[in-house]
């Protein structure tokens, strides 16, 4: 196996499946429960096998911190703009969603007990960064973050450095002088 092809299959199939999982949250009307947080274990869990399999499918079983991290942080990025392009279709397929966001932040804002002109205020703020460009970029830039930080954690976890002599050329008891 080529090493891109392991980063780019990996990266592909960790962005569909968070795709499919954040489409079962909103259809089910889950997407803002706690189990949203499982898409960040979808996340580790792909770059994690990704990585595992660039070591050993495409690395010949050895792995550097660095080749870790970059294959991770590759497949990062394949699965952030994946995810982007879908919750830019779904922002255009369900305009509806930005209208929930705001309406959930309003109910928050008035359940602490906030006076009216601090609402009024916030929401303004809440509605410049709730427009679609700003949604993506923001998402963007903590998906890359995330992405960064479980490359970091899996490099670490997946590296397995050559040996420094590779003993497998010698055949047995030729080592020693002979006299």
């Amino acid at each position: 196996m080529k090493k891109s092809t392991a980063i780019i299959l990996w990266g592909v199939i960790t962005g569909v499946v968070s795709i499919i999982f954040s489409q079962i949250l909103y259809a089910t009307g889950q997407d803002n429960s706690g189990l949203k947080w499982f898409s960040m274990l979808i996340l580790f869990l792909g770059i994690f096998i990704g990585t595992m399999q660039y070591r050993n499918k495409a690395n010949e079983g050895y792995l550097t911190f660095g080749q870790g991290f970059k294959a991770g942080f590759l497949m990062a990025i394949i699965i952030t703009v994946l995810t982007t392009i879908a919750m830019l279709v779904d922002l255009q397929i369900h305009p509806e969603m930005i209208d929930k966001i705001l309406e959930l932040k309003q109910t928050d804002m008035v359940n602490q007990g906030l006076p009216q002109d601090q609402i009024d205020m916030r929401m303004h703020y809440v509605r410049l960064f709730t427009t679609p460009i700003v949604m993506s970029i923001l998402f963007i830039f903590f998906e890359l973050l995330f992405g960064a930080i479980l490359s970091l954690i899996t490099a670490g976890l997946c590296t397995r450095n050559k040996p420094i002599f590779d003993n497998t050329n010698e055949t047995p008891g030729t080592d020693t002088p002979q006299a």
